[in-house]
């Protein structure tokens, strides 16, 4: 029997290749095909009705051209995994960029979680 956590899990990552499908440019149809897969399956591996085997994540991983991970960390509730998630986005960005995305981030944090900046001490 699949917990709902599980279930949770599942329709994270399917989220995830949903979005990374979309940005490499390929329809759920070409996907399936090149996974060798009916059209159904893969959309079900999307809406996260089923899990894709490690093989399969491998194989969009590739095709995608991200790592393997990127199905698990960017579907995770992990501090540390959205940390990394949140690093390699700002790594592609220019450092004024990226210190305009900080202070968002933090003002939303110091809005969503009551507490003091830095500077506020």
């Amino acid at each position: 029997m699949v917990t709902k956590q599980e279930e949770a899990v599942s329709r994270k990552i399917g989220r995830t290749i949903a979005t990374k499908r979309r940005a490499a440019g390929f329809t759920q149809e070409q996907v399936a095909e090149r996974l060798q897969i009916g059209n159904e399956a893969f959309s079900r591996i999307e809406r996260g009705l089923v899990s894709p085997g490690i093989f399969k994540l491998y194989e969009m991983a590739e095709m995608f051209e991200c790592g393997v991970e990127t199905f698990l960390i960017e579907g995770s509730r992990r501090p540390t995994d959205q940390a990394g998630h949140l690093q390699q986005m700002l790594a592609k960005l220019s450092t004024s960029d990226r210190q305009m995305i900080v202070g968002i981030v933090e003002t939303l944090s110091l809005r969503l979680g009551g507490k003091k900046s830095r500077g506020d001490s």
